[in-house]
């Protein structure tokens, strides 16, 4: 391939589009050669990607490389949005749409194509610049995808406070001015109210939400201290005093590092069953089954009390 292409994409981030493409002199049929022999990887009309940065990505990482091409490909002048915004900060995606690329620009109404939506720049969004592309803030992002999914949104801020990107306030501020003229504004009150920056994972932020929804007594990253007021351990949940929830997402349990720290979780455990607490653990498939969560803790309570 071209060595200003090589280059070009690298620049970008590993992605190019097909007027930066043109305006190295680069004709279809060359593009087509390039796609064909795996050199590039269409991903959207006109948006295409490195080969090795799409081959070893995840889904949210390949989400992230189609929204810069797309962005790219339509000459950077529209403003990143919504959750493809959190996707350009990195952040995690939940309940969204990964197929559809959201851009802000100066038309009068939304219009979705392709797998590309282009909507009404809102008149006080922050901006920032991410590889030379127009983007919201980390705060307006959160926001905006609030608007449409309460749990994506407290997932993105939960992620977004622990790492700092973000504080309390920046999100006050983004929901003062945007919330007037979106839609969804219940869903943006819920999420911005049950934020954590506590928690230290997805699947943490969606089981705090899960228990709050069951109505249950939560305490998020407690701590429980031994008999000389040590820590000895701080766990995800405590439900009602007694019950210790914890999410296992199973991923930190592979290979010969993940089984010594499965041995060290199971000393743990017994420890805090020791000192009197009742241990459960959710896993992401029990995020989908509330009743049985919730039969679950009741007969944990139950059994702690005993």
């Amino acid at each position: 391939m071209d060595g200003q292409v090589v280059a070009r994409v690298a620049a970008n981030g590993g992605v190019i589009g097909a007027g930066e493409l043109a305006h190295l002199r680069c004709s279809s049929d060359d593009v087509q050669r390039w796609v064909r022999r795996g050199e590039l990887v269409r991903v959207r009309r006109g948006a295409y990607v490195d080969p090795a940065q799409w081959a070893r990505a995840g889904v949210d990482e390949r989400y992230r490389l189609t929204v810069l091409a797309v962005a790219r490909s339509r000459g950077g002048a529209e403003v990143v949005s919504r959750h493809s915004a959190l996707a350009l900060w990195r952040l995690p995606l939940w309940d969204v749409d990964r197929g559809l690329v959201v851009l802000s620009s100066d038309v009068q109404e939304a219009a979705t194509r392709a797998g590309l939506r282009v909507t009404p720049v809102r008149g006080l969004v922050a901006v920032r610049r991410i590889n030379g592309l127009r983007v919201q803030t980390v705060a307006d992002a959160v926001v905006t995808t609030s608007s449409f999914s309460m749990e994506g949104g407290v997932v993105a801020a939960d992620a977004a406070l622990r790492a700092g990107s973000c504080t309390l306030d920046d999100l006050e501020d983004a929901r003062e001015r945007l919330l007037s003229s979106l839609r969804g504004r219940a869903r943006v009150r819920k999420a911005l109210d049950s934020v954590d920056g506590s928690s230290e994972s997805p699947g943490e932020s969606r089981t705090r939400l899960l228990l709050v929804a069951l109505g249950l007594p939560v305490e998020p990253q407690f701590e429980v201290l031994d008999g000389w007021g040590r820590v000895m351990a701080r766990v995800d949940f405590l439900v009602a005093g007694r019950v210790v929830v914890e999410f296992d997402g199973a991923v930190k349990y592979a290979g010969a590092d993940g089984q010594a720290a499965l041995v060290a979780e199971k000393l743990r455990e017994d420890r805090l069953r020791e000192m009197g607490f009742v241990v459960i653990r959710l896993t992401w498939a029990d995020l989908a089954r509330p009743h049985e969560v919730r039969r679950r803790i009741e007969a944990a309570l139950r059994r702690a009390a005993a």
